[in-house]
C-alpha cells in the first residue's frame, strides 16, 4: 500500500476516481493521467518530495476536459 500523502497515494487515488468516472452516463474516457516535475514535466516517482502537478485530459461525449493541479509532496514546515 502506498504511504498517505504520498506520490504513490495521490497516483492511486486519482486513478480509482477515474475509472469510476468512466463506468457513468456518458463514461469518462481517460487520455492521460500524469503526476510531473512542473520544471521538466518528467514522470516523477513514487516517493518524490517537493513540487508536483497532476495533470489530467479526458473527454466525456465529444468534449475535452483538461485540467491540473499544482501539489508539494514532503513536509509542509521544513526549510527547502
Amino acid at each position: 500500500t502506498s504511504a498517505p500523502g504520498s506520490a504513490a497515494a495521490v497516483r492511486d487515488a486519482a486513478r480509482l476516481v477515474l475509472d469510476d468516472a468512466s463506468r457513468a452516463t456518458p463514461p469518462l474516457e481517460l487520455d492521460y493521467l500524469a503526476l510531473v516535475d512542473p520544471s521538466d514535466f518528467t514522470e516523477i516517482g513514487d516517493d518524490h518530495t517537493g513540487e508536483a502537478v497532476l495533470a489530467v485530459a479526458a473527454r466525456v461525449g465529444a468534449t475535452r476536459l483538461i485540467d491540473n493541479v499544482h501539489l508539494t509532496f514532503g513536509s509542509l514546515g521544513a526549510a527547502s
